[in-house]
């Protein structure tokens, strides 16, 4: 049986990580929550994480910067930076590979979701799926 997808959800708003995580585990999804930049670089290092929602207005360490840590770790992980801004600057957006709106529909939200988990496992080696699913030789049980 296939994982469910691990989604690491960063928001210094308590209610808004609630209302996400809550929103993400109804739909399917596993969520792990971080309240801040700090406690989010660690659960990313320490899991193995699918896509990554991140906050960019954030104390201490904005998005952008977190987003940079994460990708000189794990590459290949999805970021999505998310902000109630509607325009961010390009040196911010080029730390990540989407940007969501915070004012985004539901709906929309979690086809961007989707569609950003469905491109990770499309390019992520055949090697590192069958790992993740328990198969050790590449061979199956017919």
């Amino acid at each position: 049986m296939l994982e469910k997808p691990l989604i690491l959800c960063v928001d210094d708003s308590p209610s808004v990580l609630k209302g996400r995580k809550m929103l993400l585990e109804e739909n399917g999804y596993r969520v792990l929550a971080s309240a801040n930049g700090k406690a989010a670089l660690q659960a990313f290092i320490s899991n193995s994480v699918d896509l990554v929602l991140l906050d960019y207005h954030m104390p201490g360490i904005n998005g952008d910067a977190v987003a940079s840590r994460m990708r000189s770790v794990k590459p290949d992980v999805p970021i999505a930076l998310l902000s109630s801004d509607e325009f961010l600057p390009h040196a911010v957006l080029r730390e990540v590979d989407h940007f969501i709106s915070k004012s985004e529909p539901i709906a929309s939200f979690l086809e961007k979701i989707d569609h950003l988990l469905c491109l990770h496992f499309l390019f992520q080696p055949l090697d590192d799926l069958m790992t993740q699913n328990g198969v050790a030789d590449g061979t199956t049980d017919d």
